[in-house]
């Protein structure tokens, strides 16, 4: 006598192929929750539920599972957005996205519009629309959903998701505009950046950052930063030529990385992280700098970073 094969029959298939096709779609998913909270832990979090919901639906009866999947996802994305952006209203000084580890080489699939919308300038930028507002302009301009389906995922009518779509491009142009160098050429500028930094050399930092070039930290309430953007080649220069002969050690580990399309550089003590800082471009000068000081985030990123993970 043949045994039977437990797990064979069909609701075992039909709960494969379901399975299947959720993570098919999970790095997508992952993708636009991350980009509408900023958080890689609360990004997976999003996910997750989207995943359990998936599961008590009945997918064989779904005409369309990726925008079934999408709409589910971004409603999650939007409920968490609204609580996270309450608790950031009492966020000691300024808030900065988690930084992602980052593939030397970028990913094939990857536009050029959606890799604009991973650095952290951008995800900044992102904080200045709503949540419904940044849920269309990610849903419609980075990930190509027709604002027919926009509409129906947001609760609004087709002429009202493009009134807000127009708002949010608006306010995000109005941003700080950007110009990446060639890869090789930043890794150059950075290095000289860096040097100028660790030399206390103001004069050629001065050269290598716009005019109006902006400095953000985030250290939370736990560690000291600067609780407003710093602003202006000059003062920029002398904080960061400062901050450097304060805080680093020649005993400590400095590491250029890749952090969200941007490089960078990671600075551990003891076998522990102490700060990141990414630079973001305007031609060839730094325009930009984020400097992540907070534990939990710091710490959540050395993890990853040290097993070389990503979202």
């Amino acid at each position: 006598m043949t045994a039977r094969r437990r797990g064979r029959g069909p609701e075992a298939g039909a709960a494969v192929t379901a399975t299947a096709v959720f993570e098919t779609h999970r790095p997508r998913l992952l993708d636009l929750a991350y980009r509408m909270l900023g958080s890689v832990d609360e990004a997976q979090d999003v996910v997750q539920e989207a995943w359990l919901r998936w599961q008590r639906s009945d997918p064989s009866s779904l005409d369309n599972p990726s925008a079934w999947l999408t709409t589910v996802t971004t409603r999650l994305a939007i409920d968490a957005l609204t609580s996270a952006r309450a608790r950031r209203e009492t966020y000691v000084g300024p808030w900065l996205p988690d930084p992602l580890v980052a593939a030397d080489e970028p990913d094939p699939g990857e536009t050029v519009a959606g890799a604009e919308t991973l650095t952290l300038g951008f995800l900044r930028l992102l904080e200045t629309l709503s949540p419904v507002e940044r849920a269309v302009f990610l849903l419609h301009d980075v990930f190509g959903v027709p604002f027919r389906e926009v509409a129906a995922t947001v609760g609004r009518t087709e002429v009202a998701a493009r009134q807000v779509a127009r708002r949010a491009r608006d306010r995000i142009r109005s941003g700080r505009p950007r110009l990446d160098p060639a890869p090789a050429e930043a890794r150059i500028l950075a290095d000289a950046f860096f040097a100028a930094v660790v030399d206390g050399d103001l004069d050629q930092l001065t050269t290598l950052l716009t005019d109006d070039a902006v400095y953000v930290s985030d250290g939370g309430a736990s560690r000291r930063a600067a609780r407003r953007p710093v602003v202006g080649s000059a003062r920029v220069a002398r904080l960061l030529v400062n901050m450097a002969r304060r805080s680093l050690s020649p005993l400590d580990e400095v590491h250029t990385v890749t952090v969200n399309g941007q490089l960078g550089v990671y600075v551990r003590r003891d076998d522990a992280p102490l700060v990141l800082t990414v630079l973001g471009w305007r031609g060839t000068r730094v325009a930009e700098l984020a400097s992540l000081l907070e534990p939990a985030k710091l710490e959540r990123f050395d993890r990853r970073w040290c097993g070389k993970g990503s979202v």
